[in-house]
């Protein structure tokens, strides 16, 4: 009889061990990670493209300019491309699959113009 509850006692604090730790194991203690680039500040001309590479973070990511009036953007993979519309500055804030964001720095620059040949 002794035997029977020593193991009926052993069996309950094994399930109870296992429950806890199936329990304590939960992913919704998440830590923020702020999203890295290759450039932290794109200098670009009116109707030229430049892109920013993420280098960390979970794809999918999604990319919005602060001012489309002066740069608008695109995502292809963790390619950020950032196109000049109108000089001036902006910045653009990118976004992970689990909301990580990180900031872009913007300047517009005039659009270089051609040297006309006499």
């Amino acid at each position: 009889m002794k035997k029977t509850t020593k193991f009926m006692s052993l069996l309950c604090l094994s399930l109870a061990l296992v429950a806890f730790t199936f329990v304590s194991c939960d992913d919704d203690e998440k830590t923020e990670v702020a999203l890295k680039f290759n450039k932290a500040t794109v200098e670009v001309a009116v109707g030229a493209t430049d892109t920013v590479t993420v280098n960390n973070g979970t794809s999918p990511f999604t990319a919005t300019s602060g001012d489309t009036e002066k740069a608008t953007v695109t995502v292809a993979n963790n390619k950020i491309s950032i196109k000049g519309v109108e000089e001036g500055t902006t910045t653009v804030t990118v976004k992970d699959k689990y909301n990580n964001s990180g900031v872009i720095n913007v300047k517009v620059t005039a659009a270089e113009e051609e040297e006309e040949e006499a």
